[in-house]
């Protein structure tokens, strides 16, 4: 029997979500509980993945083992690096999982790089094409620490080009699908045209003389995996991966999948556990099987046969890279009558947008760097380092690549062409085009970063060209009537979304305006710098005044924008007050004196017609803050008619609840308005004790029950999520000090998982049960001192009703 290597590739990736102006991600409500879908499918997938589930025929967890570890996988850069700023612990486990890979694949690391943004490469520019790969490696080898040796093309689309771009920069495989090979031959023998064997590397060689390996994946059994529920069954799966005979000629035969890393967890619920079982079977042996990566498995089994690639094809499309380009007919399905016209004209658009911003690289560019495209290559090194140093990165790179020492001004406008560069990138996201209807987010996220170009264009000097972009894109038109086409999609989506110094300007002073600490001098306000030059706060009475002049700085181009702003807060929502350029020192004296004398002598009016007077428009409102913190702010604003209202309805319901109780003991409809009142007050009872610092669980058992006693569902989503964070904190408390385990803590958590085990909605046991693994390895040390220690053998008791309770097996 011939050897049966196997290998599970995951590639796991995000479409860049960030708002261009901000550089953040917004709240996305379609995500709820999360903030946002990064959020949700980190908590689905990614984190998961890092301690998947083994469980045994009666579903105890025996085993939490790294998937990242035993896998082959690639992450996308972007995705990366927002999980490096929001979901750290989650980075750090696929960095170490590369580098236990190393140790365990015969020194050859499991992750692959990624071509930086998910731009279709042949469908792109040779420049283009050329930075993807190197910002991909660069990115790779900034947070993996070594030069990776194969990269994943996004989409898997392929041509000669996109190949060549790899090999010029020392990328020796790639993955595709089986049937983007063309033809195939043995060492000296004749082409083949014939489905390609998928189980052995082969060699590629290209018209510049270089050669790169392709691996081909087993596409019916991928395809079973994603879409066919075939991860009901991890043993199943392993099963199906190595059903095939040898590979011609002898020799070690791959039996290889690959799939996006979500279906692993956040498209099919429980995948991180099955590929978990799959691959302990694997690395057991069984049935003669061994575990791979593509990287070792090149380096035991060279390539010798050889292979013609197929041009313009990728994975995800019957007709090559049409689905990126044109009504093709791929699409998510679901939507009958709909079509993808709109895609051609929205690359066209693009395509014509991307020239211009090149001729002002060029252009520009010229006057300032040495080589602009080598700089614009070079610039990844200063996105790197954007949370940590970007100042020093800054410096670095200036000084590397300016063609002469800056002026202040001229910095600007070097870091505002590279900006450009970047979004000029990032506007070719696949995503933009894959799905069904140019008004879908994804699609407006790539023509928010195109808008992004259009205005660096103008502002590094270039001839404005977002009238005829928006031009252009009217000829794309939308399957929903209320979008229209691409015109009014931009005046509905896109613009709306723009943020400029002035907006940073009018949330920074409603902020200051009902969340004031006049100890603070300067703050950042997502991808922007504010420093407050001055600042005057009068109160009278409930009113309050604050105006002040502030510098709005960019963090990434260093464009400064000074900004004056006065507002008045009235109580709750009446906010209104105005931002303006800063006027001459005398009148802005003046101004201040006329506000500090009206609310000195409470003349609140007087206060408003100054504010009409000196900022036209009086523009700000609580509406001013920019998305991300208006929940919080607005929850402070109006706390008190909350408290108030929240204080009726209690009262309202402990008058009535003997009422409600009598009702549904006797099988009697409950008034609506009863009904809403206990629902109100109980969900925030439930809430408030979850989201305490300390969370009872003994309480929340009262709290369900009493809401069963009157026919009140609080089994919900939202109040499953915030269950799952407060049996987080409290685990958080389990280790004393001393680096004991505290046996009155672990009574207490042990009793609130036996609660949370036992609710309707899933109450997230992943952190908790990750620990209680960790200190189950304590547990024949604290019997051994049970018979002498008192407290350790309280500790050895609650620790296994711990483990019982989250279906733990007990060594």
């Amino acid at each position: 029997m011939s050897e049966k290597w196997v290998c599970v590739h995951g590639h796991f990736y995000q479409p860049p979500r960030e708002n261009p102006w901000l550089e953040a991600v917004e709240p996305q409500p379609s995500a709820h509980p999360f903030r946002d879908w990064n959020e949700r499918i980190t908590a689905e997938c990614y984190r998961p993945n890092a301690a998947a589930r083994v469980v045994d025929a009666s579903n105890q967890i025996i085993r939490i083992v790294d998937n990242y570890q035993r896998m082959s996988f690639n992450f996308g850069p972007t995705l990366l690096s927002w999980l490096e700023e929001h979901a750290p612990d989650v980075h750090e486990a696929v960095v170490e999982a590369d580098r236990a890979s190393v140790a365990r694949f015969s020194g050859h690391g499991s992750a692959m790089a990624q071509a930086y943004n998910h731009m279709i490469m042949p469908l792109s520019s040779p420049r283009d094409r050329a930075t993807q790969v190197r910002w991909g490696i660069a990115d790779f080898k900034h947070r993996f620490g070594r030069m990776p040796e194969g990269m994943w093309l996004p989409e898997c689309a392929a041509d000669v080009a996109s190949l060549e771009a790899l090999a010029a920069e020392g990328i020796t495989f790639t993955v595709l699908a089986p049937y983007q090979a063309k033809a195939w031959r043995p060492p000296g023998g004749t082409w083949r045209s014939t489905p390609v064997d998928t189980g052995r590397a082969y060699r590629c060689d290209l018209p510049s003389g270089k050669s790169i390996d392709l691996y081909f994946y087993d596409g019916a059994t991928a395809q079973a995996v994603a879409f066919e529920r075939l991860l009901a069954n991890g043993h199943e799966i392993i099963s199906r991966m190595i059903a095939r005979g040898p590979v011609e000629g002898g020799g070690p035969t791959l039996c290889h999948i690959a799939t996006d890393g979500e279906t692993y967890g956040h498209h099919h619920r429980y995948g991180d556990m099955a590929l978990a079982w799959a691959l302990a079977q694997v690395e057991q042996g069984w049935n003669g099987t061994r575990l791979t990566n593509y990287a070792e498995f090149r380096a035991k089994v060279p390539a010798t046969w050889e292979v013609q690639l197929q041009d313009n094809t990728s994975w995800s499309c019957a007709h090559g890279v049409n689905r990126w380009r044109d009504d093709c007919g791929c699409n998510s399905g679901g939507k009958p009558g709909w079509n993808q016209r709109w895609r051609r004209p929205l690359r066209d658009a693009l395509d014509w947008l991307r020239d211009q911003a090149a001729a002002t690289l060029d252009a520009v560019g010229g006057l300032l760097f040495h080589d602009p495209w080598s700089a614009r290559d070079a610039y990844i090194h200063v996105l790197l380092h954007r949370t940590t140093d970007i100042e020093a990165a800054r410096d670095r790179f200036l000084a590397a690549h300016a063609g002469h020492t800056l002026t202040p001004a001229e910095r600007v406008r070097a870091l505002s062409l590279m900006e450009m560069a970047r979004h000029a990138m990032l506007m070719y996201t696949s995503c933009g085009w894959f799905f069904d209807d140019l008004s879908g987010i994804e699609t407006v996220q790539c023509m928010q970063y195109a808008a992004r170009v259009a205005e660096l264009i103008e502002d590094i000097g270039g001839n404005p060209v977002e009238p005829e972009l928006v031009d252009r894109l009217s000829a794309a038109v939308s399957n929903l009537a209320d979008e229209g086409d691409g015109r009014k999609v931009w005046a509905q989506r896109v613009k709306p979304a723009h943020v400029d110094p002035q907006k940073v300007c009018a949330h920074v002073a409603v902020h200051s305006l009902v969340e004031s600490d006049v100890s603070v001098h300067e703050v950042d306000v997502y991808g922007y710098h504010v420093d407050f030059v001055d600042r005057i706060e009068r109160r009278s009475g409930r009113a309050r005044m604050v105006a002040g002049t502030v510098r709005v700085r960019s963090q990434l181009t260093e464009e400064a924008t000074s900004l004056c702003f006065a507002g008045l807060h009235l109580g709750e929502q009446h906010v209104t007050g105005g931002v303006r350029p800063p006027p001459d020192a005398r009148v802005w004296a003046q101004i201040l004196e006329e506000l500090s004398t009206a609310l000195k002598t409470a003349d609140v009016f007087a206060a408003q017609r100054t504010i009409e007077l000196h900022f036209p428009g009086a523009q700000l409102s609580l509406t001013s803050l920019l998305p991300g913190t208006r929940e919080r702010v607005l929850a402070g604003v109006l706390g008190e008619a909350i408290t108030d209202a929240e204080r009726a309805l209690e009262t309202l319901y402990d008058e009535h609840v003997p009422l409600v109780r009598w009702l549904v003991a006797h099988d009697l409809p409950v008034p609506e308005v009863l009904r809403t009142t206990a629902e109100a007050t109980l969900r925030r009872r439930v809430l408030a004790n979850l989201r305490s610092d300390m969370a009872s669980f003994a309480a929340l058992q009262e709290q369900l029950g009493e809401a069963a006693e009157v026919k009140i569902s609080l089994d919900t989503p939202e109040i499953a999520h915030a269950a799952s964070e407060g049996l987080r904190h409290l685990i958080d408390r389990i280790g004393r000090p001393d680096g004991e385990l505290d046996p009155v803590a672990l009574e207490i958590v042990a009793a609130a998982t036996d609660v949370a085990a036992r609710m309707k909605s899933s109450v997230e046991l992943w952190f908790a049960q990750n620990a209680t693994f960790r200190l189950l390895d304590r547990l024949p040390k604290l019997r051994a001192q049970a018979e002498t220690n008192p407290v350790a053998r309280q500790a050895a008791l609650h620790l296994e009703k711990l483990a019982r309770a989250l279906r733990l097996e007990i060594p």
